[in-house]
């Protein structure tokens, strides 16, 4: 099988093999066939993987480094070595450093990091680097010395774990693309984040993690006219970054176990300047109060674009976030006449409903927007899959119903306990009439 791929698909397929299990993967493919042998000997790169963790073989690291000799190299430094090892892994870092000239990629403690120099750093495009507890972190000064921001290398996509604000400004740059940025456990101001996005203004993706932020506190406002996805985990007092940052090309916006006042967010982002019209993912994971409902349901009517919609929460829908679901499966969900009308997201093709729901709240979006159901006028497209819990609730002629209104049982994933959170509404419905009778 492996030897049918073109060479060079091959080589990648090995490469991603090497990041995942190590350079030991590589002597059983030699032994498949002539051609994955030939494939192995003749692409360098394939040594240039170096992954260093708890099961790792330093002295086979050492003799892949050798046999790396000028290739790029991807380093990927997950844990700490045992004591017992002390000696062989500072070997092999001495032989990293020695080598950054080389670093294209790499998944380093600052420790390994300060070791280096910016200076011997211009082809490295991809940084994740972290400041743990024991880390010492070094000397910012020493490891940028005179170099920034007069040179510029080639660093497109940074990830920077509790890293101190010295060192995360000088790595920043209009190049950068990619940025992860938390692991916080004290709070931050917002001014700092904006000042770390007014430095990456080409930035595409951007994950924020992990962070807190004042409950009350002023923001500059930033506009990240290149910014199409967006994801913001585990965040504390939210909204003021949410209201100051502007990003109208926004394509995958996601928001989990974050906490401040989102109806603030959903009534700025509804206004014409603030509005990412394009909009095609959202995500909002145990965040939205049934305060914010109104507001969201106001600002869902003015995203034409959206596709895909994720919904989750730990408690029961009430009566007022119960609105949304009756906007979902209403021809008028979007408002009243003379403000947003018609269907509430009309080309919603995937919507995901993970919550406490009964069967009665859903079935009616099924009956209105199932990929089986022929498509209502206003509308741009129908569900091609739904995730809710299916089979806690209702009688088994309404699972059966539900389901014909979905052209595939695959359409469909049930998300109830008793399911084992993976089986389709075939087997739903199969559960419903044996807890029938």
């Amino acid at each position: 099988m492996l030897d049918t791929l073109p060479p060079e698909i091959l080589a990648r397929v090995l490469e991603i093999a090497v990041q995942t299990w190590g350079v030991a993967f590589l002597p059983p493919v030699c032994l498949v066939s002539s051609t994955c042998n030939d494939v192995v000997v003749s692409t360098p790169s394939l040594w240039g993987v170096i992954v260093v963790n708890k099961r790792c073989s330093f002295s086979l690291l050492n003799r892949q480094l050798a046999k790396a000799k000028a290739t790029d190299l991807r380093i990927s430094l997950h844990k700490r070595t045992n004591n017992k090892h002390a000696r062989a892994a500072r070997r092999l870092m001495s032989d990293l450093v020695a080598l950054s000239n080389n670093w294209v990629q790499a998944e380093i403690s600052i420790n390994l990091l300060s070791m280096t120099k910016w200076a011997e750093l211009g082809r490295l495009q991809v940084l994740d680097v972290r400041f743990h507890d024991h880390d010492s972190g070094g000397s910012a000064d020493d490891f940028f010395g005179s170099e920034h921001p007069a040179r510029a290398p080639s660093l497109h996509s940074l990830t920077a774990w509790n890293l101190p604000e010295e060192w995360v400004t000088r790595f920043l740059s209009p190049r950068i693309s990619y940025f992860q940025y938390g692991g916080f456990e004290k709070q931050i101001p917002h001014s700092t984040v904006i000042r770390y996005l007014s430095l990456t203004p080409n930035v595409h993706t951007l994950h924020l993690l992990n962070m807190q932020f004042p409950r009350l506190s002023e923001s500059q406002a930033i506009t990240l006219p290149n910014l199409h996805n967006l994801e913001l985990d585990r965040i504390h007092n939210i909204t003021t970054l949410l209201v100051n940052t502007c990003a109208p090309a926004l394509r995958v916006l996601s928001i989990r176990d974050c906490k401040g006042r989102l109806r603030s967010f959903f009534s700025d982002w509804s206004q014409p300047k603030w509005l990412p019209q394009h909009l095609q993912s959202l995500e909002l994971s145990h965040c939205v109060s049934s305060g914010d409902i109104p507001f969201l349901i106001s600002w869902l009517a003015r995203l034409p674009s959206l596709l895909r919609l994720i919904i989750t929460q730990y408690a029961e829908f009430d009566s007022a976030e119960k609105e949304l679901l009756r906007a979902l499966a209403s021809p008028n969900g979007a408002g009243p006449p003379g403000v947003v009308r018609g269907w509430l997201c009309p080309s919603l093709t995937h919507l995901c409903l993970d919550a406490s729901l009964r069967m009665e709240d859903i079935l009616p979006i099924a009956r209105a927007r199932g990929g089986a159901v022929p498509r209502a006028p206003g509308l741009s497209a129908t569900l091609r899959s739904m995730q809710a819990p299916l089979c806690a609730s209702g009688t088994a002629e309404e699972v059966v119903e539900f389901r014909s209104c979905f052209v595939q049982p695959e359409d469909l994933r049930c998300l109830c306990l008793s399911c084992s959170f993976n089986i389709t509404c075939a087997y739903c419905a199969t559960v419903s009439v044996i807890h029938k009778y």
